[in-house]
């Protein structure tokens, strides 16, 4: 599987969750440049992926974000953490099924100011999948310049 292919397949993946409205690629901090996010967000970050030449498998690395509004008075915090742990576990589980293996992983809750003040959960994460053979297409670059 190559990585486009798990960006993809986990985004889909996240989309399906009842708690996700909105996903933010590749920048969590974009949402600070969003002033009418739709909270929940599901957002990732990518890692170093690597793999081995005796291996038939890579590992991708990711940072995995679920994001959500605090209350004026900040009393669903604990709330928002939690539904994040549940999110962000259901998605990883689900991937298990679409051939994408997880490690163990831990969860970190966090308060963050956004546009909005939030609270949420960090998940850093490694897939492994199965490395099969590039099914995406390229450009032809015959006429590249070499400097």
């Amino acid at each position: 599987m190559t990585l486009l292919e798990t960006i993809r397949t986990i985004e889909r993946v996240a989309a399906a969750q009842p708690a996700v409205n909105m996903i933010v690629e590749n920048d969590v901090f974009k949402l600070n440049a969003c002033p009418d996010a739709l909270y929940g967000v599901f957002a990732f970050v990518q890692g170093q992926h690597s793999g081995d030449i005796s291996s038939d498998f890579i590992s991708y690395n990711f940072t995995l974000f679920y994001v959500d509004r605090l209350t004026s008075a900040k009393d669903n915090q604990i709330e928002v953490q939690s539904t994040g742990v549940q999110v962000l576990d259901n998605i990883i589980r689900i991937l298990q099924d679409e051939g994408i293996m997880a490690t163990p992983y831990s969860f970190q809750p966090f308060n963050q100011r956004f546009n909005d003040e939030c609270a949420g959960v960090f998940c850093n994460v490694t897939f492994e999948v199965l490395n099969t053979p590039c099914g995406e297409t390229f450009t032809d670059n015959n006429n590249i310049k070499i400097i």
